[in-house]
């Protein structure tokens, strides 16, 4: 852990987009915990796409299958 400023927005962002996407609750919450955990390994906020990309790519690949 390095900063957790961030890691309940992160929670949050991830629960409102499984949500909107109709993505199951136990599923939501695994999304959401793996995110909130990378963000507090993070210093401060970041805006670097690379960051969130695995994250990204991740999800919309299972959500294809």
């Amino acid at each position: 852990m390095v900063d957790t400023v961030g890691a309940g927005d992160a929670f949050d962002s991830v629960l409102l987009l499984g949500l909107a996407r109709g993505w199951p609750l136990e599923q939501i919450l695994g999304r959401a915990q793996s995110f909130a955990s990378a963000v507090v390994g993070q210093r401060s906020a970041t805006t670097n796409p690379d960051f969130y990309r695995p994250f990204v790519d991740q999800w919309h690949s299972a959500d294809k299958v």
